[in-house]
């Protein structure tokens, strides 16, 4: 561990130490004969960036006009400030390990001074005693489902860097995910639902899934054509999608590699088209060592990323670990057929057998595409059995289950206190 690494470790130790005397007490009052629920909303960046952002996004959108949203965080979108009213906190940038103790601390602290019907945090986030915690990724089933803190492939420091940070989520998880701090727990697939079970036993789980946008994630032939022609892409080439950050985690290293087994079986794709942020020098230099460099472009983060999908064959996304991946539901509404690994979510979404379920290998990856690029018939029946799942996951039927909750706390403390 680096000089810089000890440091930011010691200096967590300290905000810990405060955050114990933080988790003592919460104040709010509960007013269940208010026409709009007070809820204190808490998360570290609340952007509409994809993933759990998304979800919150949609949550503030639709539910603004029902409940009076206090949102604590350190990022907010300019679009959702109308919406709610926000308690900005200015903490450190970096390094991520203080970073996270030092927004559990002062978070913890911003939320003694607000009195409101109910705190729903963005997982194991502060120290106080909460109301619902939804659970976009469970690190204690990270762990035991991958055997390790961080992915093996990255780089030194970034893996050090991921260890302590899941080292820290772990304890704050075991300190929040316990009946007499947490009054329910939010889980966004039956997966993290039952890694919750499993993990921590008696506290109160609900089933909140994410949703999709089927208007804008749906399949568009001329949009197709546009951006195929943009990029000097012929009608009967073979172009992979892959969409995500996080590129170890999610798998992108294993489908370059699949692209130089597939020119080997003779069956290979033409492009793969990579959106979103990473390490793309490394990436394109693994693309180099296995000489498939012609074969990948990277546009980075994107904010007409449906484009994409509407122009690809197929997507690819041999994760290490998902609760609920939301590019999976887009590629899926899309109308692409989906090669991916056993993740969470896709129990739900390959009911009606819209997904190939792979190893988490080159060879497996590389043989699936080959698999489907042989069989077309198989890939529209992937593509139409996808999009019709897909659509049975809407963010109204997402935001309604998270109001239930809010209803259902109110409820139970009025109950109490008469």
């Amino acid at each position: 561990m680096t000089d810089r690494q000890r440091s930011a470790v010691s200096r967590a130790s300290s905000y810990t130490a405060i955050a114990q005397d933080v988790g003592r007490s919460s104040a709010r009052t509960v007013d269940p004969s208010s026409s709009r629920k007070k809820v204190a909303l808490v998360g570290h960046e609340i952007r509409d960036h994809g993933g759990m952002d998304r979800a919150v996004t949609e949550l503030l959108r639709r539910a603004s006009d029902q409940v009076e949203f206090h949102v604590i965080s350190t990022e907010l979108s300019d679009a959702l400030r109308p919406l709610v009213r926000w308690h900005r906190l200015r903490i450190p940038r970096r390094p991520f390990p203080l970073r996270y103790v030092a927004f559990y601390v002062v978070a913890g602290i911003r939320l003694l001074w607000l009195r409101v019907d109910v705190i729903h945090t963005l997982g194991a986030i502060v120290p106080n005693r909460v109301d619902v915690a939804t659970v976009h990724a469970c690190h204690a089933g990270f762990v035991r489902a991958t055997g390790a803190l961080a992915p093996a492939g990255a780089p030194t420091l970034r893996r050090i860097n991921t260890a302590v940070s899941r080292l820290l989520s772990l304890a704050a998880e075991r300190w929040t995910y316990r009946p007499s701090r947490v009054r329910a727990v939010a889980a966004v697939s039956t997966g993290v639902f039952q890694e919750l079970q499993h993990h921590y036993p008696g506290v109160r789980i609900e089933i909140t899934p994410n949703g999709v946008d089927s208007d804008r994630f749906r399949p568009d032939s001329d949009v197709r054509r546009g951006l195929r022609q943009e990029e000097g892409v012929d009608p009967d080439q073979y172009v992979a999608l892959f969409v995500g950050g996080n590129w170890d985690h999610k798998g992108l290293p294993i489908v370059i590699e699949s692209i130089a087994k597939g020119r080997a079986m003779g069956s290979p794709i033409d492009e793969l088209w990579v959106v979103g942020s990473g390490d793309k020098e490394r990436l394109r230099s693994t693309a180099v060592r296995h000489d498939v460099a012609d074969a990948v472009k990277f546009f980075g983060p994107r904010v007409d990323v449906e484009r994409f999908y509407k122009a690809a064959d197929l997507f690819v996304l041999p994760s290490l670990y998902e609760a609920f991946s939301l590019v999976l539901l887009e590629a899926a509404a899309s109308g692409l057929p989906i090669i991916t690994t056993a993740v969470h979510g896709v129990d739900e979404l390959n009911a009606g057998r819209g997904v190939l379920v792979v190893d988490r290998t080159a060879e497996a990856v590389a043989k699936a595409i080959s698999d489907l690029r042989a069989d077309p018939k198989r890939m529209t029946r992937l593509s139409q059995a996808g999009r019709a799942q897909a659509l049975s996951y809407t963010w109204a039927s997402s935001v309604e289950s998270i109001l239930r909750i809010y209803d259902d706390l109110v409820s139970e403390s009025a109950a109490i206190t008469t």
